[in-house]
């Protein structure tokens, strides 16, 4: 897949189980995605610290995430850039693609089924569907063979999809 062998995204989404979005968030996505990230933190916070990388990660931000707004806020300014962000701790991650055309959520099994609360089917067929008409998928990058490709990048690639 073009584009793919940055350093952020060779760091943070080689090799892990993933979650994968449309490029550009909904609301609703950034709202499991923020209390997916929540979740790995104290119960009793408000927030969960993150830390926002750029620039092939020479550029590192704190950032303080309390609900899907924040999140929603991130998605909004990545537009043309590779973002990361980043929850240390655990190494879960979200990562917005350079070139537009995908958003993918990685770290373990429990955030990742915070992150997406429906099949892998259903994520399948709404990221196709939604990136059909975008210009940022090409004939060579079509939205299903940068799906597909995606697949490719998990630790334990399922063979049914």
């Amino acid at each position: 897949m073009h584009g793919d062998d940055s350093l952020l995204f060779r760091t943070h989404v080689v090799n892990r189980d993933n979650v994968i979005f449309p490029w550009s968030l909904s609301i609703v996505d950034c709202f499991f995605i923020s209390n997916a990230f929540k979740a790995l933190a104290d119960a009793e916070l408000e927030s969960v610290a993150l830390l926002r990388l750029s620039a092939d990660g020479t550029e590192a931000e704190p950032i303080d995430v309390r609900d899907a707004y924040d999140l929603y806020d991130v998605d909004t300014f990545a537009g043309g850039s590779e973002v990361v962000l980043l929850h240390q701790p655990t190494s879960s991650a979200c990562y917005w693609d350079p070139h537009e055309r995908f958003v993918v959520v990685v770290g373990p099994k429990a955030f990742l089924d915070a992150a997406r609360p429906y099949p892998a089917d259903i994520e399948k067929h709404f990221y196709v569907e939604a990136m059909s008409h975008s210009s940022a998928c090409s004939d060579v990058d079509s939205p299903e063979a940068v799906y597909t490709a995606l697949c490719r990048q998990r630790a334990a690639y399922p063979s049914n999809l």
